[in-house]
């Protein structure tokens, strides 16, 4: 009886940990949904650093539920005579809800700057990420309350980045231990409007991918679009016909704060389909970095 007892027990924790395993399938973190446009480095640690200021920012989905938080802070390091060195570094830490779990977790992340002219204008980096993960199962049936128990899952991303003027664009491969691995492409381009008034257009491509996906990969393309005017600029993207999406960021002299929502074209809104995220910010130095134009920001 105590042999039988053993095996149930032990099919019971191997179903908990498939379960937990089929939590972690999913691009982690999922929320906001702002992270491209306010998080970037999420998706891609190779982009920790390309600001030669610290920046450190909070992005909170709010209105009916505040199930998702997320905070940031990335920096270029300096040398010991002051300068920019060729090194990045930052991390994040995050906390969101799903259908089935609260998932929770950190990253620190690294990267390393290559200048590829003498005036260190077009620049290339490779970065990297280590991530600790946690699930904590909701509302465990009580027969396998203790096989449902929070769960750790450590993790690593990988990415390049290229960063000048005008062009920017990477790739990156996230959560290369898990079940699904993601692939980022991310890419776009700056067109200069107006000089005086610093007026710029910004249009931009998210390929995100995972193993499931590949073969139906032009679904998973996104456009992005931006529009800069001084310390403000305005967007919107199109992930679906059915939705419209809507952020903004304003930037005073030290700190900056932004709105992201997303709801449906059709219908009637409410609480429940609207998304709205509020992002807040800092940027330390900014004042001495090496692009004072509005259009590096």
């Amino acid at each position: 009886m105590r042999f039988l007892l053993c095996h149930i027990r032990s099919l019971i924790t191997l179903s908990g940990m498939l379960f937990c395993a089929s939590l972690m399938a999913q691009n982690i973190p999922s929320g906001p949904l702002s992270i491209p446009v306010y998080h970037p480095m999420v998706l891609n640690p190779a982009i920790v650093g390309s600001k030669d200021f610290t920046n450190i920012s909070f992005t909170t989905r709010a209105f009916k539920n505040w199930d998702n938080q997320l905070i940031h802070a990335h920096k270029r390091l300096t040398s010991p005579d002051g300068s920019f060195s060729n090194f990045g570094a930052g991390g994040y830490t995050f906390f969101e809800q799903v259908d089935q779990s609260w998932n929770a977790g950190f990253a620190v992340a690294g990267a390393y700057h290559y200048s590829l002219d003498e005036a260190k204008i077009h620049n290339l980096s490779g970065g990297a990420s280590l991530k600790g993960l946690f699930s904590i199962p909701k509302k465990p049936d009580e027969s396998t309350a203790d096989s449902l128990a929070t769960t750790f899952k450590p993790e690593m991303d990988l990415g390049v980045y290229y960063y000048g003027p005008s062009a920017f664009g990477g790739l990156s491969l996230t959560s290369i231990f898990g079940a699904y691995r993601h692939y980022h492409l991310y890419g776009g381009y700056k067109f200069l409007l107006s000089r005086n008034q610093s007026i710029v257009l910004e249009p931009s491509l998210l390929v995100s991918l995972n193993d499931s996906t590949f073969s139906e990969a032009h679904k998973q393309i996104t456009p992005y679009l931006k529009l800069y005017l001084q310390n403000f600029y305005i967007g919107t993207y199109m992930k679906s016909v059915d939705l419209f999406a809507l952020f903004f960021q304003y930037q005073f002299p030290r700190f900056y704060t932004g709105v992201f929502l997303e709801f449906p074209r059709k219908g009637f809104l409410n609480d429940d389909n609207i998304i709205f995220e509020l992002s807040l910010g800092i940027n330390l130095g900014a004042e001495n970095r090496r692009f004072q134009t509005h259009r590096h920001w």
